[in-house]
């Protein structure tokens, strides 16, 4: 089972939590768009703390949440969801 650091410095670390990284994405992602959690909240049709919750990476959204998010961010979740694996330095085992 691969092991993920803590994203407090990614330069100690080759790896970083896919949960964590997908929060700072998502949070980067609401920010560039000038929305707050309540607005992206209220477009995707989740509480605001969910949101926050995912961009503290404390809690891991279902896939139809990740569609819903993504939707309301305006991005594919394919295409964020790469941006993630790219965040989290993914790779297959070898």
């Amino acid at each position: 089972m691969p092991q993920w650091g803590v994203a407090t410095s990614r330069t100690n670390n080759p790896k970083t939590d896919p949960s964590v990284a997908f929060g700072e994405l998502l949070r980067k992602r609401r920010t560039q768009q000038k929305m707050s959690q309540d607005a992206l909240a209220a477009r995707a049709g989740y509480e605001r703390a969910f949101i926050s919750l995912i961009e503290r990476g404390k809690t891991n959204p279902s896939l139809r949440s990740i569609f819903d998010i993504c939707t309301a961010l305006d991005i594919r979740p394919s295409v964020f969801l790469r941006q993630v694996e790219k965040a989290a330095n993914f790779d297959l085992p070898t």
